[in-house]
């Protein structure tokens, strides 16, 4: 049979002639082989020795780094993992309010006054609760030496350092002698009559008689205007804050 220009294809039986041809030696690489290099994603290597295919894997790569999810814009900051995430609701706080000399910490709402947080949750009775607006002065107490509506300040904006005094936080104990001078005024002068304005009447006077001993009447009247006695026991009231003043200045 006579020889062809043509190149045989792989697989195809090389004809015979007289003179024979060199040995070619071509690498034997199926589409089976291939799909599996390609699906277990290594490299493969033919090298042809004797007729024989030698494969070689290449060596796996290393882990892709995981990446940075970019936020979606307007989005908050992300918390860092070393912040407590708190687990109240947004209108609870928890706060340290020092009453009378003592931490109490309370978990609180944001609409709560002091007032409520004094006696709903920690049952004190150092303040009564008059018009609850701010008009009266009965729930009166003293923070940081002035006097201040206990109606009216919420408890969730304290809790950061303040003083806070009640009526109950004057006296030594429950005899007389025991009883702050104002107190004891306002006992012997009989400056009360019902007894509802009578706290906030002395945590206003104490109030006052911490900045100026020696007060004149135009000065109590005006550091008692925002306390309002229904019975009228007026005269008795400032005659107890002057004896009181004078007590004051002898100790």
């Amino acid at each position: 049979m006579a020889a062809t220009d043509e190149e045989p294809r792989v697989g195809q039986a090389v004809p015979e002639s007289e003179e024979e041809e060199p040995e070619r030696l071509n690498p034997v690489i199926t589409r089976r082989d291939f799909l599996i290099g390609a699906g277990a994603g290594a490299a493969v290597t033919a090298a042809v020795a004797g007729g024989i295919t030698l494969t070689r894997p290449a060596a796996p790569s290393p882990p892709a780094a995981p990446q940075a999810v970019e936020p979606p814009p307007g989005a908050p900051p992300a918390r860092p993992a070393d912040v407590p995430i708190s687990t109240l609701p947004p209108t609870m706080r928890r706060v340290t309010l020092n009453i009378n000399g003592v931490d109490y910490d309370v978990v609180t709402d944001v609409r709560w006054s002091l007032w409520e947080v004094m006696t709903y949750k920690l049952g004190m009775a150092g303040a009564n609760l008059g018009c609850d607006r701010s008009e009266c002065g009965a729930c009166a107490v003293v923070i940081d030496g002035r006097a201040v509506n206990s109606c009216s300040i919420l408890a969730a904006r304290l809790g950061r350092g303040e003083k806070i005094i009640t009526v109950d936080g004057l006296s030594k104990g429950t005899r007389v002698e025991d009883l702050h001078p104002i107190q004891r005024a306002f006992y012997e002068e009989s400056g009360h009559q019902c007894g509802i304005c009578t706290r906030g009447f002395i945590m206003s006077a104490y109030a006052l008689l911490l900045k100026t001993p020696n007060p004149t009447e135009e000065q109590v009247r005006e550091a008692l205007s925002g306390n309002i006695c229904r019975c009228g026991a007026y005269p008795e009231i400032y005659a107890a804050v002057f004896r009181a003043a004078a007590e004051m200045r002898r100790a």
